[in-house]
């Protein structure tokens, strides 16, 4: 043991107090800005909610319905290329995008990468003589990282930062979102989503979940391992039988919670129109009834779909595709709608005899709408004749 005498144990007093006093400081807001605890200011007390990851929102029952009507209906919808006369034009690119992939497929999951990331990739992968692409690959926006001075790189293994391939421009197709990305705009409603299924998880364990015990009047209070074996037995024993016995020195109440209070039915179903609301989507496709609105017909319902919701999605496909570096110049894109849109028999066949009336529409395109081969002359039209099968027998 060392022994410091009283000079040197003044001297160490003194240096200690020196550390002290130069230690003391004052943090300003201008020293540490407020982004770092994620607010855009100090004077703002609520901060934006990080992005969710597609595999959280896709467990959202909300965010999947949104998902399937928007990627699913308008990815179902064939792309066609029109040339100048707005006639047909065939091309191998939108008739199957990717290799061994439907184009329903690649489609839907690009206008996905649309919807919850705000942006999609295409990389090139064959081209026509002319040069335009006629194969693409799809790629997962996580696997792609945009650098500062332009440069797209790409991961093969999914991890971004490691063995990554330099893309060049043309040999990329980008499809940019005219709306904000779902995961970033409705990252508030969807963690409260499943925030509160969370919590309804949580009371479904008991019942009723909410409910507590006490001492007995007299009884003494008992210790805390003795309070953790009772709850245990409790729990265990109420999740195999729903009748149970409370001991003499026990009081069990129960908060007076109903099934529906349990359920947060009326905070679930807000979140769910939030969510709707950042998707675009109708509630009333998401079952939140919120007015007595009520359409003519199942075609205006779709029209109005289509307006309000795809509308941007759609424009989106149609510009990219038709861009010089995809199609060729006087050439546009745009999205069938006709079979979407497609009204019942009666009103379909009676717009038909009116466009024939007024020159407006040939037999050939009726039939092409249809889904029928334009037959000119009635006479070539044969009937049906059974086909022999494997077996010989007519089919």
């Amino acid at each position: 043991m060392r022994f410091w005498r009283s000079g040197q144990h003044e001297q160490l007093s003194a240096t200690l107090a020196d550390i002290q006093q130069g230690l003391n400081f004052a943090v300003t807001p201008q020293d540490i800005p407020a982004a770092i605890f994620g607010l855009e200011s100090y004077t703002a007390t609520v901060g934006p909610v990080g992005k969710v990851s597609r595999r959280s929102a896709l467990q959202v029952p909300a965010v999947k319905r949104c998902r399937d009507l928007i990627a699913g209906s308008l990815g179902s919808l064939p792309v066609r290329q029109l040339d100048a006369n707005l006639r047909p034009v065939v091309n191998p690119l939108l008739e199957q995008p990717e290799k061994d992939i439907p184009r329903s497929v690649t489609m839907t999951k690009t206008i996905e990468d649309i919807l919850f990331d705000g942006v999609a990739w295409w990389k090139v992968v064959e081209r026509a003589w002319n040069g335009y692409p006629t194969k693409v690959k799809r790629l997962d926006p996580y696997t792609v990282d945009v650098q500062k001075d332009g440069r797209v790189y790409w991961t093969r293994d999914g991890h971004v930062g490691t063995a990554n391939e330099w893309l060049q421009d043309k040999d990329l197709i980008r499809f940019d979102s005219p709306n904000a990305a779902l995961l970033w705009a409705g990252a508030r409603a969807i963690t409260t989503a499943l925030n509160l299924d969370a919590a309804v998880n949580r009371y479904s364990d008991g019942s009723p979940p909410i409910d507590f015990f006490t001492p007995a009047e007299g009884a003494d209070p008992a210790e805390d391992a003795d309070i953790v074996d009772l709850l245990t037995d409790w729990q265990t024993a109420r999740r195999n039988r729903s009748t149970g016995y409370v001991p003499a020195a026990l009081k069990y109440n129960v908060a007076g919670w109903d099934p529906e209070k349990l359920q947060l039915a009326q905070a679930r179903e807000h979140a769910v129109l939030e969510i709707a609301r950042t998707a675009g989507v109708d509630p009333e496709e998401l079952g939140i009834s919120t007015t007595s609105r009520t359409y003519q017909n199942q075609q205006d319902r779709r029209k109005n779909f289509i307006d309000f919701t795809l509308g941007g999605y759609m424009t989106t496909v149609q510009d990219r595709l038709g861009m010089g570096d995809v199609t060729p110049r006087g050439n546009t894109v745009r999205v069938d709608l006709s079979g979407f849109l497609r009204s019942d028999d009666k009103t379909r066949f009676e717009t038909y005899e009116i466009g024939l009336r007024v020159g407006a529409i040939t037999p050939e395109q009726i039939a092409i709408a249809e889904g029928n081969a334009a037959v000119t002359n009635p006479a070539d039209i044969q009937p049906l004749r059974a086909v022999p099968n494997q077996s010989g027998v007519g089919a």
